[in-house]
């Protein structure tokens, strides 16, 4: 077995290839089937603050009415 080094890295074909195809697996077809779920994520959280905007306002809205 050879010695690796950075250098035989970077002129070999072979393992540029294999990176190439590690970044399409990982990065793109996982990220794909993930992305559903993300999004879901997000859009519930975005409604949760609104919510609390709301509850916040009407909090705000009762507190001026008991100091009149």
């Amino acid at each position: 077995m050879g010695e690796e080094t950075f250098w035989t890295l970077l002129g070999d074909l072979a393992h540029w290839e294999f990176e190439l195809f590690l970044i399409f697996l990982f990065d793109v077809l996982i990220g794909l089937l993930i992305w559903p779920y993300i999004k879901k994520w997000f859009k519930h959280h975005k409604e949760d603050d609104n919510k609390l905007k709301e509850l916040e306002m009407r909090v705000g809205e009762l507190e001026e009415r008991l100091k009149k």
